[in-house]
């Protein structure tokens, strides 16, 4: 049965918590030797403190990054370069002063396994690493990746964490950061819709299709069931909008014709 304490515990900078086993859940405490293999062959960089979303003008970057007024010497993650050698971690000198790359990311062998955390804008808190090695600097691709719990949001570039549509926003169709699932594509207001079935019975000669399409704005095909499947043309009505009707000159035989309705 675990003691419970309800003050601090002070060693006093000399006694030490030893033998403790490996750590099992997020509250448990780590051992040093535990701490050294998770970081192993990390390369922990300083935060940045905005992140950019896309190609950047590195010669003159504007005033603001990522809707964050800029100040002398900020850090800026550089990870959505069309050219991807570009990419690395700068140091903003002005708006129309070229940046720089940080001393500490200056080199290629600096930038492999490299980590480091933005600390606002839209990738506010998400941790990245860069995943090339081996490389050249400004030769060699650049490329952050989202790192630990903490992911940015998903963009056509950029894995990350994304909102599913509603159904209200797929009919819409004008946002661009929500994914849109099989069954609300399913049922998008815009999509086309069908309705097939054999007509003929060698008697009649009008013939009512409900298609229950709910609308009147419908193309209605027909095409016999046999030869070449060609077009014929007969009359076509539609008195509601879910059907619509179909008249021919002489009875059509049993399931001689084809009729798709599409709208």
């Amino acid at each position: 049965m675990a003691r419970k304490f309800f003050t601090d515990i002070d060693l006093q900078s000399t006694s030490k918590v030893v033998n403790l086993p490996a750590p099992t859940a997020s509250g448990d405490a780590a051992t040093k030797g535990y701490v050294d293999s998770a970081v192993e062959g990390l390369a922990w960089k300083d935060s940045c403190r905005v992140g950019t979303q896309s190609n950047i003008n590195l010669s003159s970057p504007g005033a603001t990054i990522d809707g964050v007024t800029m100040a002398s010497q900020d850090r800026v993650l550089v990870r959505n370069q069309t050219t991807q050698s570009q990419n690395g971690i700068y140091v903003w000198n002005g708006a129309a002063t070229a940046m720089t790359r940080a001393l500490d990311a200056s080199m290629f062998d600096e930038l492999e396994q490299a980590i480091t955390t933005v600390e606002e804008g839209t990738d506010a808190g998400a941790t990245f690493r860069q995943t090339q090695v081996n490389g050249t600097i400004d030769s060699s691709n650049v490329i952050w990746t989202a790192f630990g719990t903490s992911a940015p949001a998903a963009s056509e570039t950029t894995a990350g964490v994304a909102e599913i549509a509603t159904q209200a926003e797929t009919d819409a169709g004008t946002d661009d950061a929500r994914i849109v699932t099989p069954a609300k594509l399913a049922n998008w207001s815009g999509r086309l819709r069908k309705y097939a079935t054999n007509i003929g019975d060698g008697s009649a000669t009008a013939y009512t299709i409900t298609h229950s399409l709910s609308t009147r704005d419908v193309v209605v095909r027909v095409f016999p069931n046999s030869g070449n499947y060609d077009d014929v043309e007969v009359d076509v009505y539609r008195p509601t909008t879910t059907t619509c009707q179909l008249v021919f000159a002489t009875a059509p035989a049993a399931n001689a014709y084809r009729v798709v309705v599409m709208g």
